[in-house]
């Protein structure tokens, strides 16, 4: 038997998952499975097909397009008693899996590894472009790059999928710790994460599944640590508020747009006027999600 299954849900993203795939056929030193949980997408059933030559791996469809949803699928479908998380744009390098599994020590329930931007991706740039980059521990523990024990999973009931949006891996996480599991921080477990390009309205369509930050807040409030002041997702929204009052105050006094002019003036300054612009508008959005979340979910994030 497997000692490590391996789980990836993917959705439509064809060219990412081939390359996902082809980091986990390098040498990983232990015996594993791997589970591709997917929406029934023809070029990603191609893909898995063609790996599953030459690596022990099979397709798990499953219609949700929810993360939460596909990843409780996958790791309620595997048999080994680990389950190592990745996503469809990371690529496993040689021996992420034996660096993982050796940090789950006996008091260990999850293990967190590195994760660092893709070097096949550094012509990628843009004020909006995507990556992660986490060299060290990070308490929001982000699923690109995490192994867990099955019964830790089973003992809380694996991904809540009300998460709608992001969170659902740091919410996992947390009641895992909350419930006595052990930690520990693999450096040598790397996976290399793509650099995905984003233009601003692709940016601003991204925004509203942060809403749901706020339910992690309302369920884990040491988390509060995390943020600027203990209240602001982000350094820039102070001013964005600011900014954000100040355009529902306009209709009744124009004199109230001069309250714009600080974020236009940060933002500006950080990117130039072009790019700040954008910057400016995103932060805007980012305060409104992060309201709206606050009101569904009853915990003040801004």
């Amino acid at each position: 038997m497997a000692e490590v299954t391996v789980v990836i849900p993917t959705v439509d993203r064809v060219a990412l998952l081939d390359r996902c795939l082809g980091g986990l056929a390098r040498p990983q030193a232990v015996d594993f499975d791997a589970i591709v949980v997917h929406d029934g997408d023809p070029g990603v059933v191609a893909v898995i097909e063609r790996w599953a030559r030459c690596l022990p791996l099979r397709g798990l469809r499953v219609d949700e397009r929810g993360a939460a949803a596909k990843r409780n699928a996958g790791w309620r479908a595997a048999t080994a008693p680990v389950v190592a998380f990745t996503d469809d744009d990371c690529q496993p390098t040689a021996g992420w899996l034996a660096a993982g599994l050796a940090a789950l020590g006996p008091d260990i329930d999850l293990v967190q590894g590195r994760i660092e931007p893709h070097p096949d991706d550094t012509g990628v740039t843009g004020v909006f472009a995507r990556t992660l980059d986490q060299p060290e521990p990070s308490d929001t523990y982000p699923n690109a790059n995490l192994v867990y024990r099955r019964s830790a999973l089973e003992r809380v009931g694996g991904f809540d999928e009300s998460f709608w949006g992001g969170g659902e891996d740091t919410d996992l996480a947390w009641r895992v710790i909350e419930s006595g599991g052990g930690v520990a921080f693999a450096p040598e477990a790397v996976v290399q994460h793509a650099v995905r390009p984003a233009t601003l309205a692709q940016h601003l369509r991204s925004l509203p599944r942060w809403a749901t930050l706020a339910l992690v807040l309302r369920r884990h409030p040491q988390l509060r640590r995390l943020l600027h002041r203990k209240v602001f997702w982000k350094r820039s929204h102070p001013v964005a508020l600011l900014a954000l009052v100040a355009v529902a105050l306009a209709p009744f006094d124009r004199r109230a747009l001069a309250a714009v002019l600080p974020l236009l003036v940060r933002r500006t300054r950080e990117a130039g006027l072009a790019d700040g612009a954008q910057l400016a508008v995103a932060d805007l959005t980012e305060v409104l999600v992060v309201l709206a979340g606050s009101a569904r979910y009853g915990a003040v994030l801004l």
